[in-house]
């Protein structure tokens, strides 16, 4: 193995692990708006009143003339009223705030980069071996395979930074909160 083809090595190990770390990041991480789940508590949820048959609108009439009356006295002052007190139905459902951890998927699920990594490495070193077709194919495959289980490893290995902590509103019937 002389020194040229030696940098030659050198330089598409550099090239093939930069063009793995460039899909890698290309592949990142979803945005916020795509994983966050809306949550509605129909109790806070506010609907308006039907409108009454008495406030349709009446169909155009020709109007009487106006009457001219005499003007009523002012009527005596009503008495305040009493507040009336009704007692409150027990709450149909009740909720609580729990803590959840959630585990995104790995940026790489598919562990595509270690494979096409692995295959390009394995694939020049078994054609430095043997100038063969066949040990081009089988250092190709077994890189691939090699690669492919180094990312995977890696991955597990990272899981715990993956790891989020959410606080997600449950509701259910009363006595039901753990």
């Amino acid at each position: 193995m002389n020194k040229s083809m030696l940098m030659g090595v050198v330089a598409g190990v550099g090239i093939a692990t930069a063009g793995g770390v460039a899909g890698f990041a290309l592949l990142g991480k979803q945005a916020p708006a795509e994983q966050e789940v809306a949550m509605i508590n129909p109790a806070q949820v506010e609907v308006a009143p039907a409108p009454t048959p008495a406030a349709a609108p009446a169909v155009a009439q020709a109007a009487p003339a106006p009457q001219r009356t005499a003007p009523k006295p002012a009527a005596a002052p009503k008495p305040a009223a009493q507040p009336v007190q009704v007692a409150a139905a027990p709450p149909a459902e009740e909720c609580w705030d729990e803590e959840v951890a959630v585990t995104e998927d790995p940026k790489d699920q598919h562990a595509i980069a270690g494979t096409a990594i692995g295959a390009v490495v394995g694939g020049k070193l078994g054609h430095e071996v043997n100038d063969s077709d066949f040990s081009t194919a089988a250092g190709a495959a077994a890189g691939a395979f090699i690669g492919r289980r180094i990312q995977r490893h890696v991955q597990e290995n990272n899981e715990e930074q993956r790891t989020t902590t959410q606080i997600v509103q449950r509701c259910g019937p009363p006595g039901s909160r753990p």
